[in-house]
Formats: structure tokens, sequence, C-alpha cells
């Protein structure tokens, strides 16, 4: 959890003059507004009014927020994530959004009462690039704290894994691949946390819950073509159930467009054992094959230009 004391704070003026503009401040307003910059350098945000108490909220927790855009031109609801303007109450994390994302993690570092604006670069929300900023300004009013996981029973820690992995598939299928990679990788941490103390009843759900959270987050980052991570999440997958033609299917991708391609071939060669009849498989073969062959021509060009043989 990010606190006020985990980073030291710089003074400085707020980019925004918005909610210095009224007349006399608040009992617990800033006069000069305390910049902090997360330690992901993600956000920074100025101190407005400060917060009562020392309890801040976590991912799930039920908070009573108004969330301001200062800069609002083409700001949607369906970009944010949360409702803006109302005061509304937001479970943290169920926003599903590359800005909701940064918002969540601004309401973590904040207590009840807090007033803050908060300075988001749209390169990081991709939504631009250079110095262009996205500016809220945030309060929270009431916060409600999940119960941390660390102290739930299999019970609860199985139902919220199957709730993240649900989200995270709504997520893909909406084509919204980094927020279904968070949801699917905040689902996995959560099932570490059974370790071998799963009861004996619920294994089969443990195991089937890895499995399809592992296959998932390879799914979607094939589509941004981390293929080092592709591998790495289907070679989990496969040590939990070696029959998986999907992560078969996907590893031999990412093999192949790592130039990997004798465990390319292995991998499909197995898939296809599995299903003789998978066309995707089958291409992808074509397609190993083919860029194997151009890598063999290219070596052979290349070597017989070093010692002085034919070229062909």
């Amino acid at each position: 959890m990010v606190t006020m004391d985990d980073t030291p704070m710089t003074v400085t003026t707020t980019p925004s003059e918005v909610a210095m503009a009224t007349a006399p401040p608040p009992e617990d307003a800033v006069t000069h507004p305390t910049r902090w910059e997360s330690p992901d350098q993600s956000f920074a945000k100025y101190i407005l009014e400060k917060g009562k108490g020392i309890e801040t909220p976590n991912l799930g927790a039920t908070c009573v927020v108004q969330i301001i855009p200062l800069v609002s031109e083409g700001l949607e609801q369906g970009l944010v994530g949360y409702p803006m303007y109302e005061e509304n109450e937001i479970t943290l994390g169920e926003g599903d959004t590359e800005i909701s994302a940064v918002l969540d993690a601004c309401f973590e570092t904040m207590q009840a009462a807090e007033v803050c604006e908060v300075e988001v670069a749209k390169e990081t929300v991709g939504l631009g690039s250079g110095d262009d900023f996205l500016r809220f300004q945030l309060e929270l009013k009431d916060l409600t704290r999940k119960e941390d996981p660390w102290h739930q029973g299999s019970d609860e820690i199985l139902s919220l894994a199957t709730h993240l992995k649900n989200k995270g598939t709504e997520c893909f299928k909406a084509a919204k691949i980094r927020p279904a990679i968070r949801r699917y990788s905040r689902a996995l941490k959560l099932l570490v946390l059974l370790g071998k103390d799963i009861p004996e009843d619920q294994k089969a759900v443990y195991i089937n819950l890895r499995v399809a959270c592992y296959q998932n987050l390879a799914a979607c980052q094939i589509k941004l073509s981390q293929h080092d991570f592709v591998i790495k999440n289907c070679s989990k997958a496969l040590l939990l159930d070696s029959g998986l033609v999907k992560a078969l299917y996907r590893r031999g991708c990412s093999y192949t467009a790592v130039n990997e391609f004798e465990k390319a071939r292995q991998d499909l060669q197995r898939a296809l054992e599995i299903e003789p009849a998978n066309k995707a498989t089958i291409e992808q073969l074509k397609v190993l094959e083919k860029k194997s062959k151009a890598q063999d021509e290219k070596y052979a060009k290349a070597m017989a230009k070093m010692f002085g043989g034919p070229a062909k």
C-alpha cells in the first residue's frame, strides 16, 4: 500500500486554479498544495484538503467519491470507467479502463475526506504522447475497506478469483486487453495465497482456475506480441495439464515468433496429435516451415559469402 510517508514530497503549485479560486479555504485546506508522485510515475497528485485518519482504501473497497475532470474534452465515462461530476459509490478495481486503473491507484493513497488534483500523462493511458496530461479533481468522501485476502477463507478466495477471471474474459471479448491482463493477474495472485492449504474437495476448482487464467493471460499477451510472457504462462498451464491444445498452439506461435523453430515444431505437432483436424495448428505449422526455410536460406547465403562459396 502506498502511503504519504513512502516517498519524499516536494512543494509546488497545482497546475489548475479551479480548486483554489474560492474565498476562505476550509479548515483542512492546504494553502500550498503538496505534490506527491507515485513510485511508478504513473500519476502525480496535489493535495488540496487533507484527509482524516490513517486508513486508506484497497482494491475491492467500497468508496463514496466525486470525480471531476478538469480537462474534459473527449472524456467519456467509457474512457474513465467511473461516473463523473456527481457523488457516486464505486468499487475500486471495477472500472476496467486504463484511466480507472490510475484513479484506483490514486484513491489507494487517500484518506477519507481528502481532496486532491491528480495529473496523468495521456501517454500513460494510451491517449497520446509527449507532455499532454489529463487532470481530475478527486474527493474521497467515505470508504469501507475490502477484507484483506489473507484473512479470507478458501471459499471466498475462490469466489473472488472466479469473479476476476470472468470479468477478465468480458474485457477480452470487448478488446480491452490490458484491463483483462490486470483481472487475470489479480486472480492468479489470489490463488497463490491458497498454496498447499487448499481443501481436497476444492482442488479441481483451484487447478481449473489457474489453468484458465494462465491460458487467458497468454491469449492477451500474444495480441501484444509479448512472446516471452506467452511462453511462460503457457508453460505454467501445461505443467498443470499437458494436453491443452490452446496452450500448445499459442506457445508454438510464440516460439515461432522468437525463432525457436524446433520447440515450436514440437508444440504444434503435439497439438495436432491431440486434435488432428485443428485448422489453426495446421496453418501455423505452414507458417513455421516457411519461416524456418527462409532463415536457413539466409544463413546459407551468409556462410557462402563469408567463406567465398557460391551464393544460391
